[in-house]
């Protein structure tokens, strides 16, 4: 099968063996993969993971065979998958169940081979059979969509939690922005393209704040919310620098919600924290029975989150695209 392979300094397409079906899974023809900022923070070499690997976790496809102990009705499925395997169902976090936790966890794409191929192998306990109104494309959202619900998983809301600055509006950032608008949210988007502040006005944000086109980020966020900062302060950038900012942006004993996986170290102001007591949140991977609800209903729209689709042949061409352009947003890799 062909498969985008990485090999700890470049990724290429490369003909690999379909990996072997034990009899407790099945096997998924891999219809659509999205690219993540994670397998850009690894591409880029800020995100050490064994090689060769093949990246992709954000996928959908069709379970057509199915090993000897699995129920055949998973045979002919369109589904999407969570992230984390091998999990043991016995260690402290399985027990309280905080699956993603697992200490014996593996994250596809990351620690073992994962999506931008022709073909994978995994175990039925990850899938979730994907609503008929869901494309393959669409469902690419449905992981990162989870860790945008997870948000408030970790982080309930209080009675004084009216007001959110969310720093970055790439794909997670503009699911974020959808998720705490229909928890009443009132939303300050920041971010240095007009395009993508423009899809999130079109999705209710009033207030829209052009990073470079601001001269004073924490004076324009304090402006808006009587001089105190926002209630909460998200960072979905993937850029460490921006962290000074958000810190001042957040009000004191305000909440500040960290989405980014970069890989790199990140300088942030621990005595502001202290001092103002803010609270640090921090969240990875979410309910994908709520990111299939919100997806299915039409509460959460991501067709207009798909920057450009790509073969996976041209995958290379796909990762330059997050690079020549402030606007691109999602690149979808179909098999």
């Amino acid at each position: 099968m062909k498969a985008a392979v990485f090999d700890g300094q470049d990724i290429s397409i490369k003909e690999v063996p379909i990996p072997k079906l034990e009899d407790s899974q099945v096997l998924i023809q891999i219809k659509a993969s999205g690219i993540c900022g994670t397998d850009i923070a690894i591409v880029k070499g800020d995100l050490p993971t064994p090689t060769p690997l093949i990246l992709g976790h954000e996928f959908a496809g069709e379970v057509i065979e199915v090993g000897r102990s699995v129920d055949s009705n998973w045979e002919g499925k369109q589904i999407t998958s969570e992230i984390n395997t091998n999990i043991d169902f016995n260690c402290y976090y399985c027990q309280r169940k905080i699956y993603s936790q697992c200490v014996s966890r593996k994250a596809l794409g990351i620690d073992i081979d994962g999506s931008f191929a022709e073909y994978i192998v995994l175990e039925p306990y990850l899938l979730h059979e994907l609503p008929r109104n869901i494309s393959y494309k669409d469902a690419t959202f449905i992981e990162p969509l989870a860790a945008a619900y997870q948000t408030f998983e970790m982080m309930p809301l209080g009675d004084d939690d009216k007001i959110i600055a969310i720093f970055g509006l790439g794909k997670l950032g503009l699911l974020l922005t959808q998720v705490a608008l229909s928890k009443g949210l009132e939303v300050i988007a920041v971010d240095s393209s007009d395009n993508k502040l423009a899809i999130a006005q079109k999705y209710g944000v009033k207030h829209l704040i052009n990073y470079f086109e601001t001269e004073n980020i924490v004076d324009e966020i304090k402006g808006l919310t009587d001089k105190l900062g926002a209630d909460i302060v998200a960072d979905t950038t993937g850029n460490p620098e921006v962290l000074t900012n958000i810190v001042a942006s957040c009000k004191t004993r305000g909440k500040i919600h960290i989405k980014s996986t970069h890989g790199r170290n990140t300088p942030i102001n621990l005595t502001d924290i202290v001092v103002r007591e803010i609270t640090l949140y921090s969240s990875r991977c979410g309910p994908f029975n709520k990111a299939i609800e919100g997806l299915s209903s039409g509460e959460i729209k991501v067709k207009n989150l798909i920057s450009k689709t790509f073969n996976l042949e041209n995958i290379k061409e796909a990762f330059a695209a997050y690079e020549t352009s402030r606007d691109f947003i999602k690149a979808v890799i179909v098999v």
